[in-house]
């Protein structure tokens, strides 16, 4: 269920990528994304937070490999 009285406008962009709360559903978060692209043409990735930014090494030892 959202919680209105925490709803924000976003910019949201092609490719951004969006932090959810830990205790959102999945289905949720595929609805979000659906949304996204239909109200704004835009892909997004989607995560349950909290999110931390890794460097390439950490990265390449999680096994996630830059392209």
């Amino acid at each position: 269920m959202i919680d209105f009285k925490e709803v924000r406008k976003l910019r949201i962009q092609d490719g951004d990528l969006l932090v959810v709360p830990e205790s959102t559903e999945q289905d949720d978060m595929r609805l979000l994304a659906e949304s996204i692209q239909l109200m704004n043409g835009a892909r997004a990735v989607i995560v349950r937070g909290p999110v931390e930014q890794l460097d390439v090494g950490a990265m390449n030892k999680l096994g996630w490999y830059r392209a």
